[in-house]
């Protein structure tokens, strides 16, 4: 009987344990080179592809079939030390990762003079495509950064020039969604399955994207952004029947990869043919941040062991998050027609309190340095009349050290102070087609 024992406590600590993560990648590295360089404010600025993403509405300003392709490098380095001198909880940190995005933009001529725009943007992970984390509340863990680059992303979008001077603009972000069983029958004592069932079904969610962009002069641009906020869904019902013990039924859910909704406001403003100045301020809604730990509900048919039912449920954990403001300003610079000199800065508020109670997710005010280039040149192969326009960034992303001390004197990770840099490479070739 103990040994029975001992294999269902086995069984029920595989599936405890909780933890995702959150953010979106875009936000924080920028989608393509030329958006990565000005530090994100693109909301009335951006002219490509990219304002997919930024602001559907400004697909109108650009009045050739477009594309795009960029490879983005992150690299994070971290940091926590723990005043205790007595080992603790393992610390998860980010993990390096790359990606690729692709951007597709075609306006519609003819009779309606390119005032109405398609356009399609995705973010494919190379190292790790999709991960979902599964973590205890209690692990060390870095909240906004842990997987973010860790997800497809795809974000299609349509636009419309109602007036030479106002443009309005509809976009989705589209995410895979988990729902999924298993049925087991597990032999203790012969030490094998007797029977394994899996089904697994793929879902989308979707995030709404609104954009509205104004020209009131020559040089001048007014934006307004809306995101809805999008995450990643997963259900899983797993149902082991294990002889000569009961049935375990676990229901496992929860929410991961998780991007608040957010209100941009933007301007651009062109002094000159060569300048261009852009500022957004970023309204976060992170106060309506979901439970960030698995919800687990467990039971367990005890009448093989002489018992009842047995049920347990994992108990929900309230981030305490608040909405943020983050601006951010970008400047981009034409010494000469084919060559763009970028740069820019935002600062991102930490939406977390500190970490006083058992969990433990990490976070700080987050300050961006960012710099970059553009060079257009003709197309080598001569296949294309139109020259092709090659962009590159580098962005410095500082966590600020922030101390967490907590209440409770038994605490396995007692208090600590966490800090860290965030390393992004993007480049960037485009092409418009004649």
């Amino acid at each position: 009987m103990q040994r029975r024992e001992a294999a269902l406590a086995g069984l029920i600590a595989l599936v405890a344990g909780a933890g995702v993560a959150r953010a979106s990648v875009f936000d924080t590295y920028g989608f393509g080179a030329r958006g990565a360089a000005m530090a994100s404010a693109q909301a009335a600025a951006a002219e490509d592809f990219s304002a997919v993403y930024y602001n559907p509405a400004a697909l109108t300003v650009h009045k050739r079939p477009h594309v795009g392709t960029a490879v983005t490098i992150v690299a994070p380095s971290v940091s926590v030390q723990r005043e205790a001198t007595t080992a603790g909880p393992a610390i998860e940190r980010p993990d390096p990762n790359a990606g690729v995005t692709v951007g597709l933009l075609f306006p519609l001529g003819g009779k309606i003079e390119n005032r109405f725009a398609l356009a399609l943007g995705a973010y494919l992970p190379t190292v790790q495509v999709t991960r979902v984390d599964a973590r205890d509340e209690r692990t060390p863990q870095f909240y906004r950064y842990e997987a973010l680059p860790d997800k497809i992303v795809v974000a299609p979008a349509v636009a419309f020039e109602a007036h030479r001077t106002i443009s309005f603009g509809l976009g989705l972000q589209v995410l895979g969604s988990l729902d999924g069983a298993a049925d087991v029958e597990l032999d203790l004592l012969g030490r094998r399955f007797t029977r394994k069932t899996l089904s697994v079904d793929v879902d989308t969610a979707t995030g709404l994207t609104a954009g509205l962009l104004v020209r009131p002069s020559d040089g001048l641009r007014l934006g307004l952004s809306w995101r809805e906020a999008l995450a990643l869904d997963y259900h899983l019902r797993t149902s082991i029947d294990i002889k000569d013990v009961g049935a375990l039924d676990a229901d496992i859910s929860g929410t991961s990869l998780y991007t608040p909704g957010q209100l941009t406001a933007a301007v651009a403003w062109s002094p000159r043919v060569d300048l261009t100045l852009a500022l957004d301020v970023v309204y976060a809604r992170w106060s309506e941040a979901p439970d960030p730990t698995a919800r687990f509900d467990v039971t367990l048919d005890g009448a093989p062991l002489g018992q009842g039912a047995l049920e347990a449920e994992s108990v929900p954990v309230a981030l305490g998050a608040e909405d943020t403001l983050s601006p951010r300003l970008g400047v981009e610079w034409r010494p000469v027609p084919v060559v763009a000199l970028r740069a820019g800065y935002q600062l991102s508020p930490t939406p977390l309190p500190a970490q006083t109670e058992r969990t433990n997710y990490i976070d700080s005010t987050a300050h961006q340095l960012a710099v970059g280039a553009g060079y257009a040149f003709a197309d080598p192969l001569a296949i294309h009349a139109s020259p092709l326009t090659i962009d590159a960034a580098a962005q410095w992303t500082h966590l600020s050290a922030r101390e967490h001390h907590k209440r409770a004197e038994g605490d396995a990770m007692g208090d600590f102070s966490a800090a860290g840099e965030l390393f992004a490479f993007t480049v960037t070739l485009r092409h418009d087609f004649q």
